[in-house]
């Protein structure tokens, strides 16, 4: 059974139509139809039966499904053993992070890393939230650091949370304006209170929806029926150079906002009914075995959170 075999097989299972596997396989429907027909001669049995114009497994594609399962399983835990057993024997530590968080983070923990550890090389993956869940699930990276709702850092179970630290996820507007006339002072809140709805006829920056505070974003409009004009983008920086230049406003965190570079130009604010949180969190397997630079690493993180 080699490995692109068991893929094309579980493929059509999955499609229950050859046009569709195909295509998902960018491959043509006849070469997979060819295919199907010769492998199905070679183990002398049907593994599909065509009902309603639709791939149904036999008993024997039943067997060769769970089968071909456990060994493609087998392959990627063996895949990333491997991987994980290489870069301990090379001193290599891999992480990950969001952009946004990787611009403040790094330029502080990777020199301290650095002088702690001077013969481990460290690999660096910035991309969005989902990716950086696959890259731990597969063993790419050894720990992510980013941000999620308490809620689903309590009600997941994929993965190991460490918690960070607790940030309120604030409303940022241009500094310029009549913004700060509209707040107040509430108990309780480190920002001035505004209400959304006084934000209603501005542009609503935000990220892109496969980010976490693109989502937040989306939930948190809904919740307080707010219905703004929107410009999704795919970084926070560039949202904040916008809100500095008087285009709109936008949600942030409000992790280190005082020292962003455009800190002077822009306005924060709390906002709702209570102040919205979230959690920056260390993240890996549930099995892990962290090595100590793993747990340096995580320590210099949380120190500088």
């Amino acid at each position: 059974m080699e490995h692109r075999e068991m893929e094309y097989v579980i493929v059509i299972a999955q499609e229950k139509n050859l046009s569709k596997a195909a295509e998902r396989l960018f491959i043509s429907q006849p070469a997979l139809s060819r295919f199907l027909v010769k492998l199905e001669q070679e183990l002398g049995t049907p593994l599909f039966e065509r009902k309603n114009r639709q791939y149904i497994p036999t008993m024997a594609g039943e067997l060769y499904l769970d089968t071909a399962r456990e060994i493609l399983c087998l392959q990627q835990q063996f895949d990333a053993a491997l991987r994980s057993l290489i870069q301990t024997n090379r001193g290599v530590v891999s992480m990950g992070t969001t952009p946004g968080r990787g611009h403040t983070i790094l330029p502080h923990i990777l020199p301290a890393f650095r002088e702690a550890f001077p013969d481990y090389e460290i690999q660096v993956y910035e991309e969005d939230v989902e990716t950086l869940e696959g890259y731990l699930m597969d063993g790419t990276i050894e720990v992510a650091f980013f941000t999620m709702l308490e809620k689903t850092r309590l009600e997941q179970k994929r993965y190991t949370c460490e918690l960070l630290s607790r940030e309120e996820i604030v409303v940022c507007t241009p500094r310029k304006g009549n913004y700060e006339l509209l707040a107040k002072s509430e108990p309780g809140r480190r920002y001035p209170w505004i209400d959304l709805k006084y934000l209603e006829n501005d542009c609503f920056l935000t990220l892109k929806k496969n980010m976490r505070l693109g989502q937040f974003a989306a939930t948190i409009l809904e919740k307080y029926q707010i219905a703004p004009r929107v410009v999704e983008l795919s970084t926070i920086d560039t949202a904040l150079a916008l809100v500095a230049r008087q285009y709109g406003v936008a949600f942030a965190s409000g992790y280190k906002i005082e020292e962003h570079e455009y800190a002077q130009e822009i306005s924060v604010f709390s906002f709702g009914d209570q102040p919205e949180l979230w959690d920056f969190v260390a993240a890996y397997k549930n099995d892990a075995q962290l090595k100590q630079p793993v747990r340096q690493l995580i320590r210099l993180v949380s120190e500088f959170s």
